[in-house]
């Protein structure tokens, strides 16, 4: 009886000693693995492409000066009034292309002979204004001339000679024509203001 007490008091020890001796494992185990890879690529092209339209191009075609290579030269009808002779000198183009003229031409009396000039050359006239005129070919231009006659200065003041013609420069031209005057035409051979010439106009009449 005694034994079975003392089995029966050693019991409850031996289960708290087996309560007390267990073991207790908690394993928790977090594995977070974030991997956050943005690529951005960002490409901005932006080619502008201007195409010019085609240009417009004017030919421009360039009218030469009138020389004597273009030119003939004659003398229009005169016209007298009042101790002085009108008339036109026509300048007509015998070329085969266009040129032009603009301004006064150079004139003045020549000698028989020599072709010298005789007494002072022609004052340019204020009427008509300095124009351009284009003279297609076999069109006329010309430059109206007044001549004083000789026998308005006097003897002494003029000392007339007998001339052949005129010396005629056109306008802006270092090369001269010599057009015929009628026969027995006379001039004044010192410097007294006896010719004057207008800028050349179109047409025939100087006017």
């Amino acid at each position: 009886m005694p034994r079975r007490t003392a089995l029966l008091a050693a019991l409850p020890l031996l289960l708290l000693t087996t309560a007390c001796s267990g073991t207790a494992t908690s394993t928790a185990t977090t594995t977070v693995t974030a991997t956050a890879t943005t690529t951005v690529t960002a490409t901005a092209t932006a080619t502008a492409t201007v195409t010019a339209s085609p240009s417009s191009t004017a030919t421009v075609v360039s009218v030469t000066r009138c020389t004597v290579a273009h030119l003939t030269l004659t003398l229009g009808p005169a016209d007298g009034t009042a101790g002085s002779i009108y008339r036109p000198i026509i300048f007509t183009n015998k070329g085969s292309s266009t040129c032009k003229l603009a301004g006064h031409p150079g004139v003045s009396f020549v000698a028989f002979g020599s072709s010298a000039q005789v007494g002072a050359a022609a004052a340019h006239s204020a009427q008509p204004p300095t124009t351009t005129v284009t003279l297609a070919p076999g069109a006329k231009a010309s430059a109206l001339l007044r001549t004083v006659d000789y026998g308005n200065f006097g003897a002494s003041a003029c000392a007339a000679v007998s001339v052949r013609g005129l010396r005629v420069y056109p306008p802006g031209s270092t090369v001269s024509v010599i057009v015929a005057l009628p026969s027995g035409s006379k001039a004044c051979s010192t410097m007294v203001s006896q010719l004057s010439i207008g800028a050349v106009v179109a047409g025939s009449t100087g006017q």
